[in-house]
């Protein structure tokens, strides 16, 4: 066979190559793993940003629904308490009269 000549001839080439190929491998597989976590790191990074923008985009539209609604609460308050005036002014009137009788 032509094959068991060419192999006895350059079999230290190949035992090398083999080797060599080991090594690297070996020499890989910490990156490998480390650029593993590193995806999985950054895939839960942006899942949680994407989380945080949809709470805040949620917490805003609350916060603006209920800013018309508290608008409307405090103009009624603020009516309240100027007719309270009014009736403390008219009482305290009334109070005088009778007294400075």
């Amino acid at each position: 066979m032509i094959v068991s000549p060419i192999i006895s001839d350059f079999r230290h080439e190949i035992v090398i190559s083999i080797l060599a190929s080991i090594f690297l491998g070996a020499v890989a597989m910490p990156f490998r793993k480390v650029k593993s976590a590193w995806l999985d790191l950054t895939t839960k990074l942006e899942a949680v940003h994407i989380e945080l923008s949809v709470q805040r985009n949620n917490c805003l539209q609350t916060l603006q629904n209920q800013g018309d609604k508290q608008i409307e609460l405090l103009g009624k308050a603020v009516d309240t308490l100027g007719e309270m005036r009014l009736e403390a002014k008219e009482t305290q009137g009334f109070l005088k009269g009778i007294f400075q009788k």
